[in-house]
């Protein structure tokens, strides 16, 4: 189990640097933090006999030198910690790594807060550590996944960074929620810059479908219309004067309804299929197109039904959203 090194991951110059920076930093959070965990065991006066009598030079350099000047001594390594993040941020901005110019202290907040020099803030310089690994791990120039501790870090850090931003997105999809139910600019915003913008698409697409679903429809349930178009004559003959009239002549009566059934069924299963074919033809999908825009456009101020089911709709979605963010997949991954 041993630490894997690939340099050639590096790019010339910047990239080199700022590896030789992560290594830097990383040695001296490691000896800052052994010097405070010593300066806490030091404060124990069992531990100060045993300096005093084992080794009283030292014990006479720390207690004079270091324990007595250990804040300043802790401010000096608080200068380079802040110089360090300051360059990253002026870098993060050049670079463009995140929206906007002042994300980068609440990504990196355990950095800023492990700068205060009191009391338990100087043990999240650990995190500062662990991001550093991390880091340079993601960038596959060292491979820390062979050692027993290297695994366990990146296991919890990963845990942690997909906890934490969890509950940011959870949190913003509740506002976003609470935005919609409240009948806020939202609603507006997604009509405007959302669904307008994507009209002729919208369009397209359904029409498409309506042509495609109309064929497959009349093709599937043709020889039904026919039995349907010739029930409807029957029905109608017997319900009006003229056709019982009609039915009552001597042997021409029958056949005369009879024919009059298969002239309906025929003509009205012609009909429907040249309205299906119409509808399905290549010459007239603009008409189709324009059919399509002028419902769309009628219904964007649809009022108060249509924006209550888009407003659920959203909702649902959201909340869909939020149970899949919920997911622990680390649980998972274990």
């Amino acid at each position: 189990m041993s630490v894997h090194f690939n340099l050639k991951r590096l790019k010339p110059n910047l990239d080199g640097l700022g590896f030789l920076i992560d290594v830097g930093m990383i040695l001296l959070v490691i000896a800052n933090l052994s010097l405070i965990l010593f300066d806490w065991i030091y404060r124990v006066e069992a531990v100060q006999s045993v300096m005093e009598t084992y080794t009283p030079d030292f014990y006479r350099f720390y207690s004079d030198t270091i324990h007595a000047n250990f804040f300043e001594i802790d401010l000096a390594f608080v200068s380079i910690y802040l110089t360090e993040f300051v360059i990253r941020w002026a870098a993060a901005i050049a670079r463009h790594t995140y929206h906007r110019w002042f994300f980068y202290p609440f990504v990196h907040w355990y950095d800023l807060l492990g700068c205060i020099p009191v009391g338990s803030f100087r043990w999240l310089r650990i995190l500062r550590v662990v991001s550093l690994m991390y880091r340079l791990q993601k960038l596959g120039v060292v491979d820390f996944r062979d050692t027993a501790v290297g695994a366990t870090v990146i296991k919890y850090y990963r845990i942690l960074m997909e906890e934490i931003s969890d509950r940011v997105v959870i949190n913003v999809l509740d506002g976003a929620q609470r935005e919609i139910r409240s009948g806020g600019p939202m609603m507006h915003r997604i009509e405007n810059d959302v669904l307008a913008p994507r009209r002729a698409q919208l369009v397209d697409y359904l029409a498409g479908r309506i042509a495609d679903a109309t064929r497959r429809s009349h093709d599937q349930y043709r020889d039904q219309l026919s039995e349907y178009l010739v029930h409807v004559t029957d029905e109608a003959v017997q319900r009006t004067p003229a056709g019982r009239r009609l039915a009552a002549i001597p042997v021409a009566g029958p056949r005369a309804i009879a024919l009059l059934g298969d002239t309906v069924r025929d003509g009205g299963t012609a009909l429907v299929a040249q309205i299906v074919e119409d509808i399905s033809a290549p010459a007239n999908r603009q008409r189709l197109d324009a059919l399509v825009d002028n419902l769309l456009v009628a219904s964007s101020g649809g009022g108060e039904q249509l924006n209550e089911m888009v407003k659920e709709t959203l909702l649902e979605i959201l909340d869909h959203v939020k149970d899949q963010v919920a997911v622990q997949h680390w649980k998972q991954e274990d």
